[in-house]
């Protein structure tokens, strides 16, 4: 692998991929509105008038910025240019693009939105409201959109990849597994299919060879060159992973991730998505205990956990983050508030800080599993401190994203550490999953 440049990319997780814009262009452009246009240089004056002709024109000068990543002035343009023609399918599609670029979501859907409302055949267009819907946690109108796509472009291997990451959402790993190989099938150089197709698997062989597969196609598929090396280091060759941390890329995030997981006592099992460390941790635990959960967003993974359990408690605001994390801002993976519906689960609606006082003020029964995806480091530790009283050496704590992310060792893993000193723990670490930053732990008094 000495032929690997890393360029700092610090996420393991599933590959969602968007038509590209040269394809929109090709699929859009031929429905951008005739008439008289401005230039950009007379858009906000009374400059001369343009001819029909320069349609085009501005479609290439669109695309020319939005290539060169000039967001901004692709936006300003675009929508001065709405102004006169609303429902343009190219200018909707190109602010719709831009849009999701820069993580105005929801203003992506609403163009996208208008563009299959004008024609509802463009498979590109079905493909890219499915991954900005898949992102705000609407799996259900992804999975919809995507096999609009399907059906309209029966070999849209991207398409397939989409739907196979939707599938793995909803916990359907068969169908996910089946997903990607078909997008494998009919564009065998992507290497991203390969690298969703190895989280389907719970074997490290397997993992190990779908990984070298996915290098075969990009040396440089950095989350596979980084998970290449921790397999090899679980299977006794930690050579390339040395090499990686003798190099420029050793501060990267997940190489730092890697690095504690190798450092611990006993390594723990590696897992290579969501479903399978909770099947471990669930395995682990006292079934006859309710679980409970703090960060539910749209209840996916609690859905997943009631079918183990009697009972489950939920805490969130269902209104998103309180606060910036980072650089996701406040507001993120909000339900819109919306609370689900499962039988067997009570939610308490509230910031940590305001519900968990009044919940724990009563006795409550001991955890089997408590899952944290409260992402926050002030979340976590406020629902760690307040859980004390449910906690045992029976209890398996499943933290979300407490590895990979750039600053994980400032959110849940700071946390964790702060609550293990104050309270004189120490922990276990069971199980693991890069590809989902999740890790499985118990705790022991410090002897």
């Amino acid at each position: 692998m000495s032929q690997y440049y890393g360029n700092q990319t610090s996420d393991l997780s599933a590959s969602m991929t968007s038509s590209s814009i040269a394809s929109d262009v090709q699929e859009t452009s031929s429905v951008v509105p005739t008439g008289p246009y401005k230039t950009h240089s007379s858009l906000n004056n009374s400059g001369p008038i343009v001819p029909s002709q320069v349609d085009q024109t501005f479609v290439n000068i669109l695309s020319t910025l939005f290539g060169k990543g000039s967001y901004e002035a692709v936006l300003a343009i675009a929508q001065e240019l709405l102004l006169k023609h609303p429902r343009s399918i190219f200018l909707n599609n190109i602010i719709a693009e831009t849009s999701a670029l820069i993580d105005k979501v929801h203003t992506a859907i609403h163009h996208y939105k208008v563009v299959l409302d004008e024609n509802p055949k463009l498979p590109n267009a079905h493909n890219n409201i499915a991954v900005a819907y898949k992102n705000i946690g609407f799996l259900d109108r992804a999975e919809d959109h995507l096999k609009m796509a399907i059906h309209l472009k029966p070999d849209f291997a991207q398409a397939y990849n989409n739907f196979g990451n939707v599938a793995t959402d909803q916990a359907d790993m068969v169908t996910a597994q089946k997903h990607f190989l078909k997008s494998i099938e009919l564009d065998p150089n992507k290497a991203s299919a390969y690298w969703n197709l190895h989280s389907t698997t719970k074997d490290l062989d397997v993992a190990k060879a779908i990984v070298e597969l996915c290098l075969e196609k990009d040396a440089n598929y950095e989350p596979a060159v980084y998970t290449l090396a921790a397999i090899n280091a679980y299977k006794g060759d930690r050579q390339f992973f040395d090499w990686l941390m003798s190099t420029d890329v050793a501060s990267d995030s997940v190489l730092r991730s890697i690095d504690w997981i190798l450092s611990l006592p006993k390594l723990p099992d590696l897992h290579f998505n969501r479903w399978s460390l909770f099947d471990a941790a669930i395995k682990m635990s006292d079934k006859t205990r309710p679980f409970y959960e703090y960060g539910v967003w749209m209840g996916e993974s609690f859905n997943y956990l009631i079918k183990a359990y009697k009972k489950g408690y939920g805490f969130d605001t269902f209104t998103g983050l309180p606060e910036d994390w980072n650089t996701v801002p406040q507001g993120t993976y909000s339900s819109f508030g919306n609370i689900p519906k499962i039988v067997g689960g009570q939610f308490i609606v509230g910031e940590f800080s305001e519900s968990l006082p009044r919940f724990f003020a009563k006795k409550r029964p001991m955890a089997s599993l408590i899952n944290f995806d409260a992402d926050l480091y002030s979340s976590t530790l406020c629902a760690l401190n307040h859980s004390l009283p449910v906690i045992d050496a029976k209890t398996i704590l499943v933290f979300d994203e407490l590895i990979v992310n750039q600053e994980w060792e400032n959110d849940e893993y700071k946390a964790l550490i702060e609550f293990c000193a104050a309270h004189n723990f120490k922990f276990d670490v069971h199980m693991v999953s890069l590809f989902t930053k999740q890790v499985g732990i118990t705790l022991r008094s410090h002897t």
